[in-house]
């Protein structure tokens, strides 16, 4: 085995890193070392001085040699945030809501809960007193562990069944990152580059949508900017954040464990953009839910803990991204956290269960298809409701194996709705009445979902059902503002697209809305050409039209004939504002539409989409896949 000794360990990132002088040594031999690499620790490290508690009156001090974090303790937030000689923060905060509700925890009362050598676990409580909006209880903890390269944190809302009846939506924390000091964004493997300067936000140019600036100078001059750009799955990116080239450090929110998230693992919000680090524990854009709780109702839920997590290497901020994503994989490792003690909102692994099985996927008429990387989900939702719309409850969600195999591990125990849904398939699986127990692994053995069909035969298809518009135009360059206002100088009106020879990719776009030219809007005619070879004798042909998202959406759907529609859609599921909020989907939902085969013929065949004018500018459908199925 080679000797490592040379290698430098910064206890508090766990990323190797040479001294200056053995820079070009350490590159020469990285990829004969990346083997002997060590795993990273969760917390960012173990070893270190003591953990330290300083009550400085209106103000608390915890620090472990590696992270120093000074508290507002009336306020439960966080005043500085201070890694290797640099302030990491102007303002680390709760906040729920916006607009005239808009609130944040006040008048909280100190706790302890732990205080010792190895951890601080610092509970900071604003108990409602009818001077929030919101009327729930708002308990927020900072912990610092020995040798950890930042802060965990989490909160609890309560509300006692004597309160009144109260909702909210917003529900998140802010960290306000130091102007200037991390010049690099880094969300996905399409959003990374270096961000604007401060100075360069001063000068640009301000647009009619107040969250879009376009930059006049810098190194995104001529490009908009806003904090939608950076959008994303929390589930698929599981780290977010920031770093220097410059200074050769990270600062990134890294998730361990996801079941306190709301509406399911497509569902998408906030996270990094200009200067500022999100994460929305309730998720409120994009179609979301929200939290409704009744007088009389006693309810309690744990958002977290997550890790504000600081690193450093001397090779840069790509090395520091890379750290971060391993530092997903150690979080997750250590989910449910054995520190977390003394808490029945956070039971200890021993007091979770789990279910497993093989999910199997029948599709008479897509025999390919596999149970293999689906998504397998346990969730709770209101009688009549949806995973998609829930925020109360917990919900526990993974990913099969290549032969379909799951086990949904440390789930709460209780009775759950277990559903399913994979990428070629239309609609979901759902089984009812799933009981976990404490320490109980639940095998469900063979889980098949038969998938329903209208029809005996798919004529033709277009994209691939994945509950996004990815596959499209514009499906990897979406998160540009204004991307909309260029349709009609890309598109003609009407958009003709022929089954067999055009491409999903560049010749159906991303988002159907009006045809804007200038101050003229008309509807936009998206013409389906297709050949027939026969045409069967009786019954209704079915236009399946699964959508991504929809807002202000009206679809006539023509056969034929434009001059009378056969049907109009209105999608069942709408909202979210996913086209100006630079989205590749919302919320998910599937129309079908009876076509009597009396309008069809042998030979070639004609049907138009058709979205209304209309001067809402927000308004859209994207679709994530049409198809034709015969009887």
């Amino acid at each position: 085995m080679p000797d490592l000794n040379f290698m430098e360990r910064t206890p508090a990132a766990g990323v190797l890193h040479p001294p200056p002088m053995r820079a070009l040594l350490f590159l020469l031999l990285v990829p004969l070392l990346t083997s002997f690499a060590a795993a990273n620790e969760p917390g960012g490290g173990s070893t270190g001085p003591d953990v330290t508690l300083k009550d400085q009156g209106d103000t608390l001090v915890m620090d472990n040699g590696i992270v120093t974090v000074t508290l507002n303790k009336a306020r439960a937030s966080v005043e500085s945030l201070r890694y290797q000689g640099h302030e990491m923060s102007t303002a680390i905060y709760y906040s729920m809501d916006g607009g005239t509700t808009y609130s944040n925890p006040s008048g909280c009362v100190y706790t302890a809960k732990v205080a010792t050598p190895d951890m601080a676990d610092i509970s900071l409580k604003s108990v409602w007193n009818n001077n929030r909006h919101q009327d729930v209880d708002i308990d927020c903890h900072y912990v610092l562990r020995r040798g950890a390269s930042g802060v965990y944190c989490y909160a609890i809302l309560d509300h006692p069944a004597s309160y009144p009846d109260t909702g909210f939506g917003e529900w998140r924390m802010v960290w306000k990152l130091s102007n200037d000091l991390l010049e690099k964004i880094y969300v996905d493997n399409l959003r990374h580059w270096q961000m604007p300067s401060s100075a360069d936000y001063t000068t640009a140019q301000h647009m009619g949508i107040k969250e879009i600036v376009k930059l006049t100078t810098g190194v995104r001059a001529g490009m908009y900017d806003c904090k939608y750009d950076f959008s994303a799955s929390y589930y698929d990116i599981g780290c977010w954040g920031h770093a220097s080239d410059r200074n050769h450090i990270g600062g990134w929110i890294v998730l361990g464990g996801y079941d306190f998230f709301n509406d399911g693992p497509l569902k998408q919000d906030l996270n990094a953009a200009s200067g500022i680090n999100h994460i929305h524990f309730g998720m409120d854009h994009y179609n979301a839910s929200s939290y409704h709780i009744a007088a009389g109702q006693k309810w309690s839920k744990i958002f977290g803990p997550y890790l504000l997590y600081c690193n450093h290497s001397d090779l840069g901020a790509d090395a520091c991204w890379a750290d971060a994503k391993q530092q997903v994989i150690a979080e997750k490792s250590a989910w449910p956290y054995a520190w977390l003690t003394d808490n029945p909102l956070y039971p200890p692994a021993a007091g979770r269960g789990s279910v497993s099985g093989r999910f199997n996927v029948h599709d008479p008429l897509k025999p390919a298809l596999t149970g293999s990387n689906a998504w397998i989900g346990l969730a709770q939702p209101p009688a009549g409701g949806n995973w998609q719309f829930d925020s109360m409850h917990y919900e526990y969600w993974v990913k099969s194996d290549g032969a379909g195999n799951f086990t949904i591990p440390n789930v709460r125990p209780g009775t759950y709705t277990l559903s399913a849904f994979t990428s070629g398939a239309v609609g979901e699986y759902t089984q009812t009445g799933v009981t976990v127990g404490a320490g109980a692994q639940d095998k469900l053995g063979s889980v098949t979902w038969d998938v329903p069909h209208k029809g005996s035969k798919i004529a033709w298809e277009i994209g691939v059902p994945d509950r996004t518009a990815a596959e499209f135009r514009h499906g990897t360059d979406f998160f540009h503002g204004y991307v909309w206002q260029n349709f009609s100088n890309e598109w003609p009106n009407p958009l003709d697209y022929t089954i067999g020879k055009s491409n999903p990719a560049t010749d159906w776009n991303y988002a159907q809305t009006s045809y804007v030219q200038g101050a003229k809007i008309s509807p936009w005619k998206w013409r389906i050409h297709f050949a027939l070879a026969s045409v069967p004798a009786s019954g209704d042909a079915t236009l399946t039209l699964a959508i991504a998202s929809a807002q202000r959406a009206r679809i006539d759907v023509y056969a034929n004939d434009e001059s009378k529609p056969v049907a109009t859609v209105v999608p069942t599921v709408q909202g979210g504002n996913a086209l100006l909020r630079e989205g590749i989907h919302a919320k998910y939902c599937v129309e079908y539409v009876p076509i009597p085969v009396g309008m069809l013929k042998t030979g070639e065949n004609l049907i138009t989409l058709e979205f209304p004018a209309t001067r809402s500018p927000d308004a859209h459908v994207m679709y994530d896949y049409v198809n034709l199925e015969l009887p």
